[in-house]
């Protein structure tokens, strides 16, 4: 980029201190709370793979429906990818906290609506919704991380972030296999789970106090966005998710 400085390998910041407690019940409460959040997206995304064959059965006489049927499980991962870039500006101009919450109850809502509706393409529709909610909510969550930790302790509780989605997938997978068992309908109540979490966050969550200055070199010039240095980690991530 013109007029920017090379970004160089920098370590992690251990003088750096976080704007919140990394002690104590309110901060154990707090993590908990972005870790569950940050699971919401993968249980959209495996919950309902077990009882796909139970839905080609209840929708075999709809036109299309091998098609169809899938499109519900995968649909949220695509209107997730579509949206999240875009997530980042509605975080920023409507709050972190406040859009968090929101999306937490709209999730358990569109999650959910599966449990009444009859029509295969209503039951599509409202699974993309809960993409466009899981979006939001990713978002939102890894940016509080960001917001509430600085130093070590923000790339531990990224780190942990990411650990936590990824073991949850087994756990949501057997958790649908299991649900799935007395019925088609029956996982679709686990969405469910965030009207437990949108309170919580509500009374242990909080906005941030301010917004980080600007990233300057040594010799105070403004650094330039890092572009290959992201495009490089977007390629790495994009090839993860699509084996995955």
């Amino acid at each position: 980029m013109p007029g920017s400085v090379p970004l160089s390998p920098a370590p992690v910041d251990d003088t750096a201190a976080s704007p919140v407690a990394v002690s104590g019940p309110a901060h154990l409460l707090r993590v908990t709370l972005l870790m569950a959040g940050s699971c919401l997206p993968i249980l959209g995304a495996v919950l309902i793979a077990p009882v796909l064959p139970k839905m080609q059965d209840h929708f075999a006489s709809v036109p299309g429906a091998k098609a169809l049927v899938p499109l519900a499980l995968t649909v949220p991962a695509l209107a997730l990818a579509l949206l999240a870039p875009f997530a980042g500006v509605l975080v920023d101009r409507l709050g972190r906290r406040c859009l968090l919450i929101v999306s937490t109850l709209l999730y358990a809502v569109f999650g959910a609506a599966p449990l009444w509706l009859e029509s295969l393409g209503a039951i599509i529709a409202s699974r993309a919704l809960v993409g466009v909610t899981e979006a939001a909510i990713m978002t939102c969550c890894t940016t509080l991380i960001g917001d509430y930790y600085s130093g070590r302790q923000r790339v531990k509780y990224l780190a942990l972030q990411t650990m936590c989605a990824s073991a949850s997938a087994t756990v949501f997978f057997v958790l649908g296999g299991a649900a799935g068992s007395a019925g088609w309908r029956v996982p679709f109540w686990v969405y469910a789970v965030s009207l437990v979490l949108a309170p919580l966050m509500v009374s242990a969550l909080r906005g941030p106090t301010g917004r980080p200055a600007a990233e300057v070199s040594p010799a105070g010039v403004r650094r330039g966005f890092p572009w290959r240095q992201l495009g490089g980690v977007c390629a790495l991530t994009f090839f993860g998710a699509m084996v995955f």
